[in-house]
């Protein structure tokens, strides 16, 4: 799989959170995902926007 995309266990240990807890950022739209089949998968860079804007704002 390309390096670029993550799925939802890549992100939960990216960021240190549950399954539960990363479904919920992208059914709220913290961080943008595209469904594939079952899976989502997400860019890293929208990881990333999701990560920078969180330490801006200082809310998850």
């Amino acid at each position: 799989m390309n390096k670029d995309l993550l799925t939802i266990e890549d992100v939960c240990k990216e960021l240190g959170i549950g399954k539960n807890t990363a479904y919920a950022l992208i059914k709220n739209k913290k961080i943008k995902s595209a469904k594939v089949g079952k899976r989502h998968l997400i860019h890293r860079a929208e990881l990333q926007k999701y990560i920078a804007n969180t330490i801006l704002k200082g809310d998850k």
